[in-house]
């Protein structure tokens, strides 16, 4: 089997259940016996949840800003919060890091970009979710070193396979 690039971003259109695959794939590798670290994002209501796998810890990343709020309600202090436990797992070189998103924060230079330069930069297995919207964004950044996953599991898991170990 041909070896892969360690870094890859699974493209999602809207509608797709890009958590639901993260979090699949998750329980497929840890089912094998392996290690996955890094975080997971989880919709509600009215909020976005991020869950970072390796402590389970929960946090709220958008902030209540009131009825006629119109700014931007990320919470950057929480996405901070969450990009510092990232590196943490990074740190513990699991045999998959995942990144639940790469967004517009990233794309600007801010939230997790620091956190998959460092995986990329080190050969770490890293897996970014990456809405379509979003898909030139990240081409400008990781180019030609990431590879690029259909919103599939079976793809997903056939791509951490053929990575060497």
């Amino acid at each position: 089997m041909t070896e892969s690039l360690p870094l890859a971003a699974v493209v999602y259109d809207d509608g797709d259940p890009i958590d639901a695959l993260l979090a699949q794939v998750r329980a497929a590798l840890e089912g094998r016996g392996q290690k996955v670290g890094g975080v997971l994002q989880t919709p509600c209501a009215e909020t976005i949840h991020a869950v970072h796998i390796d402590s389970g810890r929960t946090f709220d990343l958008m902030q209540n800003l009131g009825v006629c709020a119109t700014g931007c309600r990320l919470d950057s202090g929480a996405l901070a919060e969450v990009a510092g436990l990232l590196a943490q797992s990074l740190a513990a070189r699991p045999d998959l890091l995942i990144v639940s998103r790469f967004g517009r924060v990233e794309a600007e230079g801010g939230g997790f970009l620091a956190e998959i330069g460092a995986a990329a930069a080190s050969g770490q297995p890293t897996l970014v979710g990456v809405a379509r919207k979003r898909e030139a964004d990240w081409r400008a950044y990781a180019g030609d070193f990431a590879e690029t996953l259909p919103c599939d599991a079976a793809a997903v898991l056939a791509w951490r396979d053929s990575l060497a170990t």
